[in-house]
């Protein structure tokens, strides 16, 4: 008899559901072994095109969620796991995948070759684009790449071919949410825990499963494609969630207690804490050692964050530095937001407010000539920008310039060039707005940032800021929710101050006539 597998897809109002469980079936060397739970996320009034098509219904058991009520993708895939049905093989994937043929085989063969009697395969899917354009097998390498501004590990990735790492699967420290193949007796042991959000979702469940016994080891072979392009109708629970922070925050706090970072005694954070924490079988110390990492110093290979942007800075000329970090962020979609790859923070749902507002401010100060220090895709501002008699937009990614001058070659008022908003010179216009990027720059660019915009003759600087902001120091990429009045920047009070108006946040769009900041700027 062929061994069982269970298939857990948590489904977030995603067409692409559906032809995932019918391409999953057709690729299996033996579909009548499959089993497939899913937690499907929907709004019954608009969602009918993700129920165009069922395959084998009597193998799939399903749970139905209003959307609006759904808490996250942990959530989601903690309410697949109780769809269990005692099947010996567990295997996780998103909505969104294809199938290599005979994947059930493949991850077979390739579980039983793991030099361990408690193996957990796992890595980050290969591409492909809908409805089923492969990409290239790409077999992702996981590793510690930074803390991010929660305080949480964020994981990175290289890409290697197949035959590269052919033979004994290697072992590793990271999971791949997107990919996890194991027995099923991971459901039981190391359940799924549905306080967890979306960022750390992986790093808490790979601490969790190392010190529970279990090795992790990277899937060598291509079995999974996933759907990382932006397709119009894909969406994401904070889409349509303006409270998703809230839940965002209490689960960092939930992971940096439950790894060592910051120990806390709030109850909701807390919750169910010892049902979904650590293993005892390995310690958290042996888990760091293991990973090269150091949660409660946050260190990564032993270095700071600082310690590793000053290695970054030596390594090659700043410029180029930085660039290659956005650019991997942008072809990444490091954010891991469907409808924009700068992120949830420029989606039309987050930006709402400011579309209405900053027309009619354009109007009152008269800005017809507007530069866009660190223009992004054009998400949100390209629904208004098109008023303006000349739009500027600037980026340091140079394929995502590429991108917007085939994407707006009919807006003849726009132009676009590749551009450090902190080190090139920047044209005279009636204002610069930058929303959502100086967030990201440690200190000293900000501040050269600032004198550039300063040198550049605009009457208007518009930024991003947050009253009682942090001003901590931050890696280049990272993120903070900076204080443009506080130290270092010290910028006077602004002029116009636009409330973004989103739900446990003061972020805002500050408004400074530049001449008025000269003496806060360095010289």
């Amino acid at each position: 008899m062929q061994p069982r597998i269970f298939v857990s897809i948590a489904s977030y109002r995603d067409t692409e559901c559906q032809w995932t469980v019918k391409d999953l079936f057709e690729k299996a060397r033996y579909p009548d072994r499959v089993f497939v739970g899913i937690c499907w996320q929907f709004v019954a009034q608009e969602d009918a095109d993700c129920f165009l098509v069922r395959t084998r219904p009597e193998q799939c058991r399903v749970i139905e969620v209003d959307a609006r009520q759904s808490r996250g993708v942990c959530w989601a895939r903690s309410q697949v796991q109780s769809l269990w049905a005692g099947e010996e093989y567990f295997f996780q994937i998103d909505a969104h995948s294809r199938f290599a043929l005979h994947w059930d085989e493949m991850l077979l063969d390739v579980l039983h070759s793991c030099p361990s009697e408690r193996p957990v395969l796992s890595t980050y899917p290969a591409t492909y684009v809908p409805p089923d354009q492969l990409g290239d097998d790409i077999v992702a390498i996981l590793f510690a790449k930074e803390f991010s501004g929660q305080g949480v590990l964020a994981p990175g990735s290289r890409g290697v071919s197949p035959s590269e790492i052919a033979g004994v699967p290697p072992a590793n420290a990271f999971i791949g949410a997107g990919t996890i193949f194991a027995p099923a007796a991971v459901i039981h042991e190391v359940p799924y825990d549905p306080y967890i959000y979306f960022i750390g979702e992986e790093i808490t469940l790979a601490a969790r499963l190392w010190t529970h016994g279990w090795d992790i080891f990277t899937l060598n072979k291509v079995a999974v494609y996933h759907d990382y392009s932006d397709r119009q109708n894909k969406r994401r629970h904070w889409d349509d969630h303006k409270l998703w922070t809230e839940l965002s925050d209490r689960a960092g706090t939930r992971i940096r207690h439950l790894l060592g970072t910051e120990l806390t005694g709030d109850a909701q954070a807390l919750a169910d804490i010892e049902r979904y924490g650590l293993g005892t079988r390995r310690s958290l110390a042996d888990y760091e050692t293991f990973a090269g990492v150091d949660f409660q110093r946050k260190l990564v290979g032993g270095k700071a964050e600082d310690e590793i942007e000053a290695e970054l800075a030596l390594a090659e000329p700043a410029k180029r530095a930085i660039a290659a970090r956005f650019t991997e962020m942008w072809r990444s979609n490091a954010w891991g937001c469907s409808e924009t790859r700068c992120g949830p923070g420029s989606s039309l749902a987050q930006t709402e407010i400011l579309r209405l507002k900053l027309p009619g401010l354009f109007d009152r100060l008269g800005i017809r000539q507007l530069v866009d220090a660190g223009c992004g895709d054009l998400n949100w501002l390209g629904t208004i920008s098109g008023n303006l008699s000349l739009y500027l937009g600037f980026d340091i990614v140079e394929e995502l310039i590429a991108d917007l001058r085939s994407r707006f070659e009919g807006r003849k008022n726009h132009f676009f060039n590749t551009a450090d908003i902190a080190l090139d010179v920047l044209p005279s216009s009636d204002a610069i707005i930058c929303r959502d990027v100086l967030t990201h720059l440690n200190h000293a660019l900000v501040l050269k940032a600032l004198d550039n915009f300063r040198k550049s003759g605009a009457r208007y600087l518009i930024a991003t800021t947050f009253s009682r902001g942090h001003n901590d120091p931050v890696r280049i990429g990272g993120w903070q929710p900076i204080d443009m009045c506080a130290h270092p920047f010290n910028l006077p009070v602004p002029q116009h101050l636009l409330s973004e108006e989103l739900p446990n946040s003061n972020k805002a769009l500050g408004v400074w006539l530049l001449e008025s900041t000269g003496d806060s700027l360095p010289k």
